[in-house]
């Protein structure tokens, strides 16, 4: 991703190679998940985000809440219902009492769902391993130790208040 010549001029308070990195990180990602997801409805009919529920609980090695489930896919507690529900219609999970809180359920795995995930998680480190296959070793260390740092930061800002969308821009002639 590259940015116009003039960007300096159009955005005075930005910088260039601030944007183009974030947006190839962003672009990168969506390109990694749509490719997990494509290979997730050829081989198992279902999209990433809920075998990401599965392999959760999968890796969990013990039943969850739907609230610790929703917290470690990182999606909201309504979307994770309507996902457990379909697990569960796929024999993945099962819902069972929860014996600390008679108001909740647990999640746990059935042998379908272990099986399911036994499938498709060695085909996922297939898939990264040949996304990342351009990079060296040593490059890909490097990528992930740039990536902590930016993880590290992303979580810093959203600990504070959220930065206003405000500042300058110099609207240039190209765009009237």
């Amino acid at each position: 991703m590259r940015v116009d010549a003039d960007f300096a001029d159009e955005y005075p308070d930005g910088d260039a190679l601030s944007t183009e990195a974030y947006a190839s990180v962003v672009r990168a990602g969506q390109a990694l998940l749509a490719e997990i997801d494509r290979a997730m409805l050829d081989s198992l009919d279902v999209k990433q985000p809920v075998f990401t529920a599965l392999a959760v609980l999968d890796g969990a090695g013990e039943p969850l809440t739907p609230s610790q489930i929703a917290e470690r896919v990182l999606v909201a507690s309504a979307t994770m219902t309507a996902t457990l529900d379909g697990l569960e219609r796929r024999g993945w999970v099962r819902r069972i009492p929860n014996p600390d809180d008679r108001r909740s359920v647990l999640v746990e795995i059935t042998v379908d769902g272990r099986a399911a995930a036994d499938r498709a998680l060695p085909g996922i480190r297939k898939i990264e391993k040949t996304m990342m296959a351009q990079l060296t070793r040593t490059e890909r260390e490097q990528l992930v130790a740039l990536l902590h740092k930016v993880l590290v930061r992303s979580a810093e800002l959203a600990a504070e208040p959220p930065i206003p969308l405000d500042g300058r821009r110099v609207r240039p002639a190209r765009l009237g």
